[in-house]
């Protein structure tokens, strides 16, 4: 003789706790798919189109990140570089490898100062340096 599995019921509802589980893990996979959309739709939280440079005053250089509020110039060597703080001023200031980044398209070398600067991905704050926008454009293309 089989046993039956016992279920409870909510008995103000009539849900027993399967449905419940099920009901959820069903939401949970709705809300995911939204994500995913949203993110495809929208060009970023910060209202900035990843296609364009973003100006250098705008981006911590020592965190590479975009922070949306001019941060503070660093002069070094006749170049302005930016820190959103008092430790990343220094470093910029004492460091020359936090005033440097690799172009992702050629490999080369670029100094902050002078790159062209891009959102890494949608919804990121993260910021790529380029040595031009040419190399940007042909690194988004996959050349």
């Amino acid at each position: 003789m089989k046993k039956r599995i016992k279920t409870e019921t909510n008995k103000k509802t009539g849900v027993d706790r399967q449905s419940i589980i099920v009901m959820s893990f069903v939401a949970l996979v709705v809300i995911g798919i939204l994500v995913i959309q949203m993110d495809k739709i929208l060009p970023n939280s910060f209202g900035v189109d990843q296609d364009e440079g973003l100006p250098n005053e705008l981006v911590c250089m020592v965190n590479n990140a975009y922070m949306g509020v001019e941060q503070i110039p660093v002069p070094v060597n006749n170049k302005t570089y930016y820190g959103c703080c008092k430790m990343c001023v220094s470093a910029l200031q004492n460091k020359p490898t936090a005033r440097v980044a690799i172009d992702p398209f050629s490999g080369e070398e670029v100094d902050k100062s002078q790159a062209y600067i891009v959102l890494r991905s949608v919804g990121s704050d993260n910021v790529l340096y380029f040595k031009n926008r040419v190399n940007f454009l042909k690194y988004k293309r996959g050349l």
